[in-house]
């Protein structure tokens, strides 16, 4: 997809008239997803697990605050519904951020016309040629000494970087891509990955539920992934952390490095306009 910058209205307003009609990127957006807000906000198209997720966070929440919290204000201390009500709006714009947020997703056509293997066939009966055309070759990086194979995604048409995946759900290659997570309608990446943890670390002390939260803090810990994990892409089969090239070497600086590192940019501009798609 071609993305065309227009810093003035009034050259959209030419250019429009004179040639092509020029839409918002998000409009012609090829991947399952909904904008809204003139394209600030995106999301994935299953609503019905984020908003149960809503309600399972929103309803105690109120109930607590309404029968239990001036209870608690008058008998025991102030602090305790202050400091309630305070977890209660940061995990709730937490998770409003991670459902909203792009989480990553990569550009399409970046290599729409990858170079394709070659293979001989001398036994095929319905072609003079012995020689046919495969699947897309794979391409190499090396980060810290290791080889790392990049794949062809034929859905998104590019070469995947390290640690991308493709989502079936949203049908998007997303950089650094952890899950999808259908109770917050969205996948979560390298965009979004800060406010998820903080939406768990606050309902954990609201709702007292911590076994999502202790598996992602060990695998921050560790430096991984939960793709990484699953498919021990990066993990010998004694779990040596040192063959991890993403592994900072210190419980510490991988934590350091997954919650206080800059957000990167969206690659997606999807305000920007472009000539429309037949």
């Amino acid at each position: 997809m071609r993305f065309v910058d227009r810093t003035t209205s009034t050259i959209i307003e030419n250019n429009t008239s004179r040639h092509t009609q020029l839409v918002r990127n998000y409009k012609q957006f090829p991947g399952q997803n909904k904008f809204f807000c003139g394209g600030r906000f995106m999301t994935s198209r299953e609503y019905w697990a984020f908003i149960l997720a809503l309600i399972l966070l929103i309803a105690p929440s109120v109930l607590f605050g309404i029968f239990t919290c001036p209870f608690i204000w008058e008998k025991v201390h102030p602090a305790i519904p202050i400091v309630f009500a305070y977890l209660f709006v940061l995990s709730l714009t937490s998770m409003i951020k991670t459902s909203w947020t792009d989480p990553g997703i990569i550009p399409r056509d970046l290599d729409p016309f990858p170079v394709l293997e070659r293979y001989e066939d001398p036994g095929s009966p319905y072609s003079d040629s012995t020689w046919h055309h495969g699947i897309p070759i794979q391409k190499e990086v090396r980060i810290k000494d290791r080889s790392w194979t990049l794949r062809y995604c034929d859905t998104c048409r590019i070469y995947r970087p390290p640690r991308a995946s493709h989502c079936r759900q949203c049908d998007n290659c997303v950089e650094v891509e952890d899950h999808h997570c259908i109770w917050l309608n969205n996948c979560i990446g390298v965009r979004n990955y800060r406010p998820f943890i903080l939406a768990i670390v606050c309902i954990i002390l609201l709702l007292m539920v911590g076994g999502l939260t202790l598996y992602h803090c060990s695998l921050i810990l560790r430096g991984i992934t939960t793709h990484e994990q699953l498919r021990a892409s990066v993990m010998t089969k004694h779990s040596d952390l040192s063959a991890n090239p993403y592994n900072k070497g210190n419980p510490v600086l991988n934590m350091t490095y997954v919650l206080c590192r800059p957000r990167p940019k969206s690659y997606l501009r999807r305000r920007k306009y472009s000539p429309a798609v037949n």
